[in-house]
């Protein structure tokens, strides 16, 4: 299983750059870089670097994800302590490798004058990208670059256990409900509400892991 998904990890990182070699003399001088929430386009950049950023973006990221153990000080830790670190991984970078080449697929697709509704499909992967990483948050180890990073969840395990377990099943829930919304609202609206609903899991974050480490001190 561990040798499928490394070969469906190299698939996905692989897919954009040989699209590219497919399509680079076709692609035009400027292609779109940003959408609003509307869907409409609002960023432009030069063929180079703006078709490369998110391939590039997805090597990166995905390397890092695959260096964390190395030299994050929270996740080296003796062998048997790793918990279930190592599974949820590399579900982790699946789905963020499944998200940036759906959007790199909006991208291309937009470049070389193809009619897609390119908000609607990015902001689909998008939430369904929070209701897989919810689905497996309250999973995750202490690190410093996965997860609901604050003061207190860092500095105390119980805090961010709970806040994960808690905070995975509100983003969860939260991207399935959104994704019926999306369905339901007009843009403006939804674009609203999408927004008003990241900034509310944020404090709630900040506030839930704050009150649950004053009120659950780890006795040393």
């Amino acid at each position: 299983m561990k040798t499928k998904l490394v070969w469906l990890e190299v698939v996905l990182l692989a897919a954009p750059l040989i699209a590219l070699a497919l399509y680079w003399n076709d692609l035009p001088a400027r292609v779109p870089t940003h959408w609003d929430l509307r869907g409409q386009i609002d960023g432009w950049m030069s063929k180079v670097p703006g078709i490369l950023i998110l391939p590039l973006t997805a090597l990166g990221i995905t390397a890092l994800l695959h260096i964390l153990p190395w030299f994050d000080p929270k996740l080296r830790r003796t062998p048997g302590e790793e918990g279930l670190m190592p599974a949820v991984m590399p579900i982790v970078r699946l789905a963020t490798l499944v998200l940036l080449d759906a959007i790199f697929l909006v991208q291309m697709a937009t470049s070389l004058g193809r009619n897609v509704a390119a908000g609607r499909i990015m902001m689909t992967c998008l939430l369904l990208f929070f209701v897989i990483l919810g689905n497996y948050l309250g999973n995750l180890r202490p690190n410093y670059f996965v997860g609901i990073r604050t003061p207190w969840t860092l500095e105390n395990p119980e805090t961010w256990r709970a806040t994960h377990r808690l905070g995975g099943r509100l983003m969860f829930f939260g991207g399935l409900v959104l994704l019926l919304a999306q369905a339901l609202l007009s843009e403006s609206a939804f674009g609203l509400l999408f927004i008003g609903s990241i900034l509310t899991l944020a404090a709630w974050g900040f506030i839930y892991s704050w009150h649950h480490s004053r009120t659950h001190v780890r006795i040393r």
